[in-house]
């Protein structure tokens, strides 16, 4: 089985991952958000700004994947290296910032990306 054929649904579902935990993580900050009437609700305060960038991120990331995948499907192909190691780089990164995160879940796209380009 070649996973690289998947790279873009394994963000996909990342980001999934992200979106629900955000929504969970962040459920107070966005009724009280929506009870402020959202625009410029966040304002100063730092718990509803990262609420609303955790969930940003999370979309961000679903949409990054079906844009991967999309790319995978049409062309046949992985994809290309340098995202491989971008990923890799941001996973290091992200994992000696925050160990005990989500961040994990990015190595192995990473090693997949990776290793599918070494191969060819």
């Amino acid at each position: 089985m070649k996973l690289w054929k998947y790279s873009g649904t394994f963000l996909v579902i990342t980001g999934i991952i992200h979106t629900i935990y955000a929504l969970l993580l962040g459920k107070e900050e966005f009724a009280d958000m929506i009870k402020d009437g959202f625009i410029n609700s966040t304002g100063d305060n730092y718990n509803r700004a990262f609420a609303l960038w955790f969930l940003v991120c999370g979309i961000i990331l679903v949409l990054w994947g079906q844009t991967l995948q999309y790319y995978i499907q049409k062309e046949h192909k992985p994809a290309p290296l340098f995202l491989g190691y971008c990923i890799l780089v941001f996973t290091v990164v992200g994992c000696i910032a925050e160990p005990i995160s989500g961040f994990w879940l990015f190595l192995p796209q990473a090693l997949i990306i990776i290793a599918a380009n070494r191969k060819r």
